[in-house]
C-alpha cells in the first residue's frame, strides 16, 4: 500500500479530464482500510472509491482521499450439473470477466460485453445493455466498510437494484467498497442467448439459435458498440451520459400526438420508456460543441458526451447542463444523469 500526493486523475477517468486527488492509495487487503483509518489525517478526510473511472466525471480536485479497489481474484465457489457459481474481486476489468465467462462456455454475462469498468462498479451502477441487467446474474455481494474495515454481505434482494441504479448509489453512497460479487452462470447446454434485443437478434439472424454460444453474442455485442459508441481511448467519454426517461401513459400519449415516431418501450407497469439520444437529437445536439470548447455530443450517438482533448470537467458539466435545459423545454422532460457527478 503506497500513499500518493496531490495525484493526477487523467488517467483514471475515462473523459481524461485533468483532476488531482489529494491523497490517491491502490488497497487490496482488507487490513489496509483499518491501517488507512488509523491515520488521523487521512481518517478527517472524505474518501472517494473508484475503479477505472468509466462512469464518473470529475468537475474539479478531490480535497480527500481516492481509493481504488484492486481486490482482482476470481474463484470458482460451487458448481453443479447446470450452473457456476463465480466469486470475483472487485478490481478485476468488467470485461476480463465476461471474456473468461465466454471462454468458458458460461451464460450469463454476454450481452455485457465490452463495457469500461471493474467488476466492483458494475453492480453500483446496475449495468446494463442488450436486454440484459448485471443484477440478473449477482446472487451476493461482500462489501468492505469504508470507516471500520468490516465485511457486511449483501443478497441480491438487499441491493435494491434498480434501472441505472442500486443501493450502493443511493442509501449507501461513499460508505462501501464492493470486495467480492457472486455471479451464478449457467453452463453452455442449460442456459440460451438473450435476444430480446432487436439489433443484436438481428446480428445473429444468420446462426440456428440452437447452435448459438456465449461466444457468438459477445462478438456481436462488441461489434455492434464499436460501431454505435466511440472509443474512450480516442474520445474521451463514460458511455451513456444520461438515463432514457420514463413517462406515464397519459403524458407519453400527448408527446405521441405530437411527435407520431417518438421511439418508446412500454414497461410492465404501464409506463413508457422514451429513448434519450432521441430527445437529444431532436433537440439539434448531435454532434455539437459547447462554444470555444472540447466539451461535445459524439456525431455516433446523440447520448454520449466526448471531450475531444482538452475540456474540463466543468465544461463537460456546462454542457450536460444546456441539453438538459433544451430537452426540458421541448418535451417537457428531465433527463437525469447515469454518470456519477463529482
Amino acid at each position: 500500500m503506497h500513499i500518493q500526493a496531490n495525484y493526477c486523475l487523467r488517467h483514471h477517468n475515462t473523459f481524461h479530464v485533468p483532476a488531482h486527488a489529494r491523497y490517491f492509495i491502490e488497497i487490496d487487503k482488507q487490513s489496509d482500510i483499518r491501517a488507512l483509518r488509523s491515520d488521523p489525517i487521512l481518517a478527517a478526510l472524505p474518501w472517494y472509491v473508484i475503479g477505472d473511472g468509466s462512469n464518473l466525471l470529475l468537475t474539479h480536485d478531490l480535497e480527500g482521499v481516492v481509493v481504488r479497489n484492486k481486490f482482482r481474484q476470481l474463484r470458482i465457489m460451487k458448481e453443479d450439473d447446470t450452473t457456476l457459481w463465480i466469486s470475483v474481486g472487485g478490481g478485476m476489468e468488467w470485461d476480463e470477466l465476461v471474456h473468461w465467462s465466454v471462454k468458458h462456455g458460461l451464460w450469463g454475462l454476454e450481452n455485457l460485453a465490452a463495457i469500461p469498468g471493474t467488476v466492483g462498479a458494475a453492480p453500483v451502477q446496475n449495468i446494463g445493455a442488450y436486454g440484459a441487467e448485471v443484477q440478473d446474474a449477482i446472487t451476493r455481494i461482500q462489501a468492505l466498510d469504508l470507516f471500520t474495515g468490516e465485511r457486511h454481505e449483501f443478497r441480491n434482494a438487499d441491493c435494491h437494484f434498480g434501472y441505472r441504479t442500486s443501493i450502493f448509489k443511493t442509501e449507501l453512497k461513499g460508505q462501501f467498497i464492493l470486495h467480492r460479487i457472486t455471479f451464478r452462470l449457467r453452463k453452455l447446454a442449460h442456459g440460451h442467448a438473450n435476444l430480446m434485443y432487436e439489433p443484436l437478434r438481428e446480428a445473429l439472424a444468420s446462426i440456428p439459435e440452437h447452435d448459438l454460444t456465449p461466444q457468438h453474442v459477445y462478438d456481436a455485442v462488441a461489434r455492434l458498440r464499436a460501431t454505435r459508441l466511440p472509443d474512450p481511448a480516442k474520445e474521451g467519454n463514460a458511455g451513456s451520459f444520461f438515463q432514457n426517461p420514463v413517462v406515464d401513459a397519459d403524458y407519453f400519449h400527448t408527446l405521441q400526438q405530437k411527435w407520431p415516431d417518438i421511439p418508446h418501450h412500454q414497461l410492465v407497469t404501464g409506463e413508457y420508456k422514451l429513448s434519450a439520444a432521441w430527445l437529444i437529437e431532436q433537440c439539434g445536439w448531435k454532434g455539437k460543441c459547447l462554444p470555444k470548447t472540447d466539451a461535445c455530443v459524439s456525431k455516433k450517438h446523440a447520448l454520449v458526451l466526448v471531450n475531444r482533448g482538452q475540456a474540463t470537467g466543468e465544461q463537460i458539466l456546462e454542457l450536460a447542463q444546456q441539453i438538459q435545459t433544451d430537452v426540458m423545454h421541448t418535451f417537457g422532460i428531465h433527463l437525469e444523469p447515469e454518470v456519477i457527478i463529482l
